[in-house]
């Protein structure tokens, strides 16, 4: 039976990390795809699973981005497909930039996973097999440490065992199935789409995007609750603890408690953020992580905080 504690330790998707994007370039991409141009019905057809196409069209031409001309909409750009347009937006979207001429395999899926689950030891560009290899890892981790030693090298892909694939499926929320699957279905949980497929993949990530930016935008005019935002960390904080270090716990620990909970935090920068304020007006106590011990690569690495020059890693709780 699954531990409270494991539960909490589980690492946990943040969808909310996304880049913003401009709509306006997004539908001159599509139209410059067009190198004949194409209708405006088409475009707004296509584009409307992505945002609402008609202002954003209407923003695109008094913008000089796109022209219309005799019926049909055009626009200047280098020649490159539609879906290979939407897959280059995605990576973007991921905080990836553009892809230089001379790169020509990119994994969408790989780092889309990286950045959903804070799996900063891999390269920017890992590919699936790796994000998922290193996924796998601390789900482990999360029932023991000691229980990794067994499962391959941190950032390496390797095979899958019939044990780790029915951890991963389980993971996933899937009784039966593949890998890829599983990649599948947890891209479409954090992204609220479709992610079988490459295309299908894009357009859900730049959708998720696009949401994102509507949310951010919405919640901008509200009037952050500092004090209740301390209190809420202080509660989750208590029940908490990070082995074998007494009296305090690793920020990212209270963080993927909270989201466990379905509490609101933004996403762990913005988390971070909140908390250094939070110490900076005396409602939050931090340490950094300075002495002697053992301490995930991984977690430790998520729970870095910038906090003037220094930086901290913990939240005390001895005296919550």
């Amino acid at each position: 039976m699954m531990t409270n504690e494991a539960l909490f330790r589980l690492p946990k998707a943040t969808a909310g990390c996304l880049h913003p994007l401009a709509a306006s370039e997004i539908a001159a991409a599509f139209i410059a795809a067009h190198k004949d141009g194409c209708s405006r019905a088409d475009a707004v057809s296509a584009l409307s699973e992505l945002f609402a196409a008609e202002p954003v069209l209407d923003e695109a031409v008094s913008l000089g981005l796109v022209q219309e001309r005799s019926g049909l909409l055009h626009a200047a750009g280098r020649p490159v497909s539609w879906a290979d347009a939407r897959r280059d937006f995605a990576f973007r979207a991921l905080g990836i930039a553009a892809p230089t001429s001379k790169e020509t395999q990119r994994d969408l899926a790989g780092a889309a996973l990286r950045l959903l689950y804070g799996l900063d030891n891999l390269p920017p560009l890992p590919s699936r097999a790796q994000a998922r290899c290193e996924l796998l890892r601390r789900i482990v981790a999360s029932f023991g440490e000691v229980l990794v030693a067994g499962v391959g090298q941190p950032g390496k892909a390797f095979s899958f065992d019939p044990i780790s694939r029915s951890i991963y499926l389980a993971f996933a929320g899937l009784s039966a199935g593949t890998v890829l699957q599983a990649d599948a279905a947890l891209l479409s949980s954090a992204f609220g789409g479709p992610a079988t497929t490459l295309a299908d993949l894009s357009a859900t990530i730049l959708g998720a995007a696009f949401q994102a930016n509507v949310t951010k935008s919405a919640q901008s005019g509200e009037v952050f609750n500092l004090d209740g935002f301390a209190e809420s960390v202080r509660k989750l904080a208590w029940r908490l603890e990070t082995k074998p270090y007494a009296g305090r716990v690793a920020i990212a620990q209270v963080y993927d408690a909270g989201l466990a909970q379905g509490l609101d935090l933004g996403t762990l920068d913005d988390f971070k953020s909140h908390v250094a304020e939070a110490a900076r007006e005396g409602l939050l106590d931090l340490e950094r992580y300075d002495i002697a011990g053992p301490f995930d690569a991984g977690l430790k690495e998520r729970s870095r905080l910038r906090f003037g020059r220094d930086e901290r890693h913990f939240i005390v709780n001895q005296w919550i």
